[in-house]
């Protein structure tokens, strides 16, 4: 018999309380689907058995996290938040820190103080709500990502990286005073959570310090880049993530974060800085704009990081429990590839080549997953500009961190590959309208005969 130094360990945490889910029978989703308006986003959360809808803020807490919310053992040693902020200096790697409410708060106080009217901010398919305070600032999004982003279903590694050419044209066409800063975002949710390479983001440094021009990073799933860049970039395989992470973050001049991916928490963001001043402009603004996260948010996250830092078991574990649900999928369903960290995107438009973009494909989609399983989908973050000339539809499959067994992603699997094997049943979708609805509500939708 083969002997081994260890067997076991493959999950880096037990699971210490159960949340019993309703079994619902199908009759049951169709009518809750009739009362959605036939959009998954608006089903009610007793209603799903599996909710992919989203991995923001929903991961499971560990029992010291759950006992930090509710006031409990710890919390009068974060009162003050210095233990958070503490700890977020020390691991990466920032002088100044200022912890927010959330990601939005942190990107909104940001941009006031780092966008300038009239000028251009270069980015890689930033996220949705970044170029909302980008715009709301005065400032113009031009998106130089690499072509490779474009080709959904490729094997391209780094599929987030900047084309620097593209980046030093902008520059060049420009002018470095009109360029605000460069905004870099890691595993770019819009690229199907693809992520960016140390290299690449050293070109990126070297050109911003060429044109003394801010380099900051939106990196809210810096943990999952870093894992990437474990696992595929050469030379990085025997390092930490922790040291992954203090390398990525040594290459940018701030950062903007939510908290509620990578770190574990449905509560809580960071600015970071290398700058003093700006570090007090964005504190004062910060507190003018009552963004501040209460003392039990801050407990949580100063746990939150001792605990995902203690080793690198806990992001390998979630990174594979997604490209689990990838490979059961990636044979037959054209899903985004390589896998992504913390979702399996599907190709709307390939799944269901025969139904016109005016039917709503991923939605429709959704819809029929529901109906079918319970399972909860929804359809991918907004688009760029770029995405919707080439016509790109996405559904997203988002899994929360630490919440479902394998068990899970097994029934989402069937349920996805039923889904393709009988694709000609699923109807598309007609938009409708409602009086008094603002246009960033929900969609709601009826089937087509």
């Amino acid at each position: 018999m083969k002997t081994v130094e260890e067997i076991g360990f493959s999950v880096p945490y037990d699971i210490a309380v159960a949340r019993p889910l309703r079994r619902t029978t199908r009759a049951e989703r169709v009518a809750e689907l009739e009362r959605a308006c036939h959009n998954t986003e608006l089903i009610a959360p007793e209603m799903v058995y599996v909710d992919l809808q989203s991995d923001s803020g929903l991961a499971a807490p560990s029992v010291a996290q759950a006992a930090a919310s509710i006031g409990g053992a710890g919390l009068d040693n974060h009162a003050d938040g210095s233990d958070a902020v503490g700890r977020f200096r020390e691991i990466f790697g920032f002088p100044f820190v200022v912890p927010c409410v959330q990601g939005r708060a942190a990107e909104r106080v940001w941009m006031k103080l780092n966008v300038r009217q009239g000028t251009v901010v270069p980015g890689n398919m930033l996220f949705p709500s970044t170029r909302y305070h980008i715009d709301a600032n005065g400032g113009k999004v031009i998106d130089v990502i690499a072509e490779k982003a474009d080709d959904l279903l490729s094997d391209e590694p780094f599929k987030g990286d900047l084309d620097l050419a593209k980046l030093e044209k902008v520059i060049g066409e420009q002018g470095a005073e009109k360029v605000s800063c460069i905004y870099v975002e890691l595993c770019v949710n819009s690229a199907g959570g693809h992520p960016v390479s140390l290299a690449n983001l050293r070109g990126v440094r070297a050109l911003a310090e060429k044109h003394k021009i801010p380099l900051f990073l939106d990196a809210c799933r810096i943990l999952e880049n870093s894992y990437f860049v474990q696992q595929r970039e050469p030379g990085h395989q025997g390092r930490s993530i922790g040291e992954i992470v203090r390398e990525t973050c040594a290459l940018a001049d701030g950062l903007t974060m939510s908290a509620l991916k990578d770190l574990l928490v449905p509560i809580g963001g960071f600015i970071a800085t290398r700058d003093e001043k700006s570090y007090g402009k964005a504190s004062f603004q910060q507190l003018l704009d009552g963004g501040q996260p209460p003392p039990n948010a801050l407990a949580s996250l100063s746990l939150s990081l001792a605990e995902i830092f203690s080793s690198s078991d806990y992001v390998a574990s979630r990174v594979r429990q997604v490209e689990h649900l990838w490979r059961r999928l990636a044979e037959r369903v054209p899903v985004l590839r390589p896998a992504g960290g913390h979702g399996v995107f599907i190709d709307a438009r390939k799944f269901l080549p025969e139904m016109p973009a005016e039917q709503h494909p991923s939605e429709a989609l959704a819809a029929f997953l529901y109906a079918l399983s319970g399972v909860r989908a929804a359809k991918g973050p907004p688009l760029t500009r770029r995405q919707i000339e080439r016509g790109v539809d996405l559904l997203r499959l988002a899994v929360p961190a630490r919440r479902y067994l394998k068990e899970h992603m097994d029934d989402v699997a069937e349920s996805v590959l039923y889904a393709y094997d009988h694709r000609r049943e699923i109807r598309g979708l007609k938009a409708i309208d409602k009086p008094g609805r603002s246009k960033y509500d929900p969609g709601l939708f009826t089937p087509i005969p």
